[in-house]
């Protein structure tokens, strides 16, 4: 697979199914994302669109990898996203990059790729926090309904919520931060760096959230086919008002 290699715009966009990202921060997620991609072992990989792609680079360890999109160039498979092609339980792991917020059904999308991911297997999202200063300004675009705005960003908590519906549990959540990645590397102050971090934790520009997926094992239990001989004493139950009764009158006598 070739290095990287960004265009010198101001902004790459790859294709039409992913969310346009600045060539800074897609170093700096590429950056943070490649120990975690060194860390996935399987024998098929969905990467979403061609972003994801070059996002991998060679730390991805999957041979057979799989690039689809609903349009574009250099794809594997041209598909909808919510409706995939693809058998069940076979995938090892799916990279979604800017293709949630894009999406127009992004639950269904996330319910295709549980069904298509085996048990233990691996999603990785990437997203713009809504929060940050781009998703404010995407924000403000769409109450103004500018043409040029893109569908609303999900927060880290939505997905989370959505990753707990389907089964996943969450394994690491990293924050992309250009801003915190620069003062973390000057020479300020501890306070100024953990204020900094703190700061990134809330209002960072994008995220990448790791979830695997958990089948649940069942132990079945096996019935007991054995009849219960007594089920009703021997000795029927008597009234206890009779009872009572007839000791009184005894008493009499």
């Amino acid at each position: 697979m070739p290095d990287l290699k960004f265009p010198s715009t101001d902004r790459v966009m790859l294709s039409a199914t992913a969310a346009p990202i600045s060539e800074a921060r897609v170093q700096l997620i590429n950056e943070k994302l490649q120990p975690h991609l060194a860390q996935v072992f399987g024998y098929n990989a969905l990467l979403y669109n061609d972003l994801a792609d070059q996002l991998c680079g060679d730390a991805l360890q999957i041979k057979n990898q799989v690039v689809l999109g609903e349009s574009g160039e250099n794809l594997t498979l041209k598909c909808r996203f919510e409706e995939l092609p693809i058998a069940s339980d076979c995938i090892d792991l799916a990279l979604l990059p800017g293709v949630l917020e894009l999406s127009e059904y992004p639950h269904q999308l996330l319910r295709e790729v549980e069904r298509v991911l085996i048990p233990e297997g691996v999603v990785i999202v990437i997203g713009r926090n809504p929060y940050s200063w781009h998703g404010m300004q995407n924000r403000y675009r769409r109450w103004r309904k500018d043409k040029h705005a893109q569908r609303r960003d999900i927060s880290r908590g939505r997905i989370g919520d959505w990753f707990r519906l389907l089964g996943f549990e969450t394994d690491t959540a990293v924050n992309i931060s250009l801003t915190n990645h620069k003062l973390q590397n000057s020479q300020s102050y501890h306070w100024v760096k953990k204020l900094g971090q703190t700061f990134c934790d809330y209002f960072c520009s994008y995220y990448i959230i790791i979830a695997r997926k958990k089948v649940s094992t069942l132990t079945p239990i096996r019935p007991s086919w054995r009849r219960n001989k007594q089920l009703v004493p021997s000795r029927l139950a008597e009234p206890s008002v009779r009872s009572q009764v007839e000791n009184w009158f005894q008493q009499l006598k």
